[in-house]
Order: structure tokens, then sequence, then C-alpha cells
């Protein structure tokens, strides 16, 4: 990984920090040599100790713990109001933080859990940092995506946005969004559909969000790639949990198809090197038929790349979370 100039004064910001990928991704910036690591982690307690797991590891201390709870809205603002209280400017937002369930569950505004901790505490955070100065003005925003929002993964089900969107809402993709994400579609709810259809927005978002920006911002969604080791499958099904994911540990590898947590957290660190021109793409696997190995922007299929789906996506999160893009910012932009 390439060292910025600067990189001791600049300070990083992880969701989802106390375990897995997070956690990984955590500690090669502080190895790195960044100069503020903050752990943004469920709870206190969880942060506190991964604190200490990561002083262990690292034998530096960059880190500090912010509480946050990715798929509540008031939980989001909570964060925010303490970490502008702070006076922090965050150089890198890793909003890697999320959760899935066997049985469907949901968040206080009746959005389903996987959704809601994927996408609805992430927007708050970005919003609130934007509006209140708490990104540098060449701060990288990294979101992250999955493989498996391709449609290529067994077992996995995209959902079909578009074709929701005519049958049932004239066309609307903002409503057939909502509708997913409270599960109220079609489709009866099955977690492994709604982790990677919830994937699909996440590109569709950073698409979007790219295109508001100020100038020397980016944003990227990025798949860390198949890794059978975090810890995605631990509200999975009994089935899922105890025969699929350990079988992909073991096979996963010789086949391309499951990787390390430390490759996946590489993905996320070497993103805040992404320049303005690769800002709004999507990075997951090269190969269409592998899951982890070289990245490159994603243009297929074509949703990834379907403005109007880019947008649509963008502003359904903004009724589910009921945050705007901040107006002064807008106006700027615009």
């Amino acid at each position: 990984m390439s060292i910025a100039d600067g990189v001791r004064n600049k300070s990083a910001l992880v969701t989802g920090a106390n375990s897995g990928i997070g956690f990984e991704a955590a500690a090669q910036l502080a190895e790195a040599g960044w100069g503020k690591v903050i752990l943004a982690c469920r709870t206190e307690e969880k942060g506190r100790e991964a604190r200490g797991l990561l002083v262990s590891r690292t034998g530096k201390d960059p880190f500090s713990v912010l509480a946050v709870d990715t798929s509540e809205v008031a939980s989001a603002n909570a964060a925010m109001d303490r970490l502008r209280g702070d006076g922090v400017v965050v150089d890198m937002l890793l909003l890697n933080a999320g959760a899935t369930a066997a049985q469907a569950q949901f968040n206080s505004d009746g959005v389903e859990i996987t959704w809601a901790s994927t996408l609805v505490g992430h927007h708050v955070m970005a919003m609130r940092m934007l509006g209140d100065g708490l990104l540098s003005a060449t701060a990288h925003i990294v979101i992250a995506g999955s493989e498996g929002a391709r449609g290529t993964v067994p077992g996995m089900k995209v959902h079909d946005f578009v074709k929701v969107a005519n049958e049932r809402f004239v066309g609307d993709r903002v409503a057939a969004v909502e509708a997913l994400a409270r599960i109220q579609g079609p489709d009866q709810y099955k977690s492994t559909n709604e982790y990677v259809s919830s994937k699909v927005v996440v590109a569709w978002w950073a698409a979007a969000m790219s295109r508001r920006l100020p100038a020397g911002m980016t944003v990227n969604a990025v798949s860390p790639g198949s890794v059978p080791a975090s810890n995605f499958g631990r509200d999975l099904s009994w089935a899922t949990r105890r025969l699929m994911m350990p079988m992909m540990k073991i096979v996963g590898p010789f086949m391309g198809m499951a990787g390390s947590i430390e490759a996946g957290a590489r993905r996320y660190v070497v993103a805040a090197d992404l320049t303005t021109e690769d800002t709004g793409k999507f990075y997951a696997t090269a190969h269409r038929k592998k899951l982890v190995g070289l990245t490159s922007a994603q243009t297929w299929p074509e949703y990834f790349t379907d403005e109007a789906s880019q947008e649509a996506g963008f502003a359904a999160v903004v009724n589910l979370t009921k945050t705007p893009f901040p107006a002064l910012l807008a106006a700027s932009v615009a």
C-alpha cells in the first residue's frame, strides 16, 4: 500500500470495528501509521474491548471509541453529535458495519435489519458529517459492497427492482426500493437475498453520492470479496453457519471463491488512495466467476451503471432515513 505524505496526521472512522473485517481494517490503518482511528461499534463495551486487542496487536494506540448502532437513525445522529463535540475531522470514513438475521427483524422505523444496518445509519452518518464539516476537503468515503450484488452467487438472489417497480408501483423505482427494504415486495424474506439486494443499493448510493460531493472528495462501494472467516454468517440459518460456511473456508481458497480477512480488509484500506477519477464506482473481483482476486470497477450487470436506478436508490435511502443531502452543499454543488 502506498502511504500518502502526512498520513500520521490523518484520521479514519471505521464502523463495525470490533470484529471481523472492520477490526482488521482498523488494525491495518494503525499499522500503516494513521494518526487517529475511531472505532465505531454498537456499544462502548465492544469498542473498549476491541481497542485493547488492537493496542496489543499493533503496539500503538491511535484508537478512540464511538458507540453507534448503524441500523437506527437516532443512534447515528447521537453518535454524530458526540463526534462534532470532539471536533474531529475525518479523512477516511469506512462504512463497514452490517447485520443479517435468519428471520426478518426490523428497526424502529420498520426497515428490515439487513437493509437498515447496511444503509440507514451509514447514510445518516455521511450526511451529518458532510453537513457539520466533519469530513476533510479530500475525504474518502468507502462503503462495503458485495460480490453477491452481481447476482452470480448460488443461493443469493438479487431482487428485480425494475420489475417490482413496474408491476407494483407504476414504474416508481424509489417506491420499489423502499418497499423491498421493508420486506413489502412480492418475495418471501430470505436473509441472503436481502443482503445482496441491499448491496446493489449500496453501489447505487455511492454512485449518486459522487455526483453530489464537493470537488476533492470521493465515495466508493468496495467489496471485500468472499470472506467466510468474518462474522457475516453469525445470524444466518443453522445450515448456512454449520455446513456451507465451514465448507467454503476449506475449499473456497482453491477455487477463487474465498479469501482471508486480511485480504478483504486490505481492499478497504487501499481505497483510501482512489482518486477523484475513480469516485462513484463499485469495486469488486475483476473475474466474473470468482469472488476473490484482483479488483476492477464493475460495469456488469448493467444495473450498476444505470443512472436512473442510482438516483432512485439514493432517494429511497433519503426517504427511509428522513435525512436529505445537506442543503448548503447541494446548493454549492449545483
